[in-house]
C-alpha cells in the first residue's frame, strides 16, 4: 500500500472513530506499529492530526475535531498543557493570580475569564468546606 494511501486510510479511521491510539491504527489497517507510528508522525507534522499522551499511549485526533478531543482528554494532561500554555505566556508559579489574568486579557481573553471564573468557584468551595 501507497503511503499516501495509509494516510487517507488513517483519516477515514480517524473520522469514523473520533479518536484512536497508535496500536489500534496498526490493528485496523495491517501494519506494523512503528509504521502507524511513522504515518502518525507525517499527518501531524503537516498538520492533518494531533495527538494526547494518555498514560503510556498516544491517541491520535484529527484536527478538525474538538469533541473527539475534549472525550479523550484526560484531567491530568488538561493541567499539564494548561501549564505548559500559561508559561509560554510568561507565567509561573510565582506570577500573582490576578496579574496572571491580567497578562493573559491581553491576547487571549476567554482564557483569562475562565481561570477568574475557576478561582470564584474554588473560593466558594474552600469557604464551604472550613478551608
Amino acid at each position: 500500500m501507497e503511503p499516501s494511501e495509509v494516510r487517507r486510510r488513517i483519516v477515514e479511521l480517524l473520522r469514523e472513530r473520533g479518536s484512536a491510539s497508535v496500536y489500534q491504527i496498526a490493528k485496523a489497517l495491517g501494519i506494523s506499529y512503528g509504521a502507524a507510528q511513522w504515518h502518525l508522525y507525517v499527518l501531524e507534522r503537516d498538520g492533518v492530526v494531533f495527538t494526547v499522551v494518555q498514560g503510556r499511549k498516544r491517541i491520535a485526533v484529527l484536527r478538525d475535531s474538538l469533541d473527539a478531543y475534549l472525550n479523550s482528554l484526560k484531567m491530568t494532561d488538561f493541567f499539564r498543557d494548561l501549564w505548559a500554555y500559561l508559561r509560554s505566556r510568561g507565567i509561573d508559579g510565582s506570577t500573582p493570580f490576578m496579574e496572571a489574568v491580567l497578562s493573559l486579557e491581553e491576547d487571549r481573553r476567554e482564557v483569562g475569564l475562565s481561570l477568574l471564573s475557576i478561582a470564584r468557584n474554588l473560593y466558594h468551595w474552600r469557604r464551604g468546606q472550613g478551608l
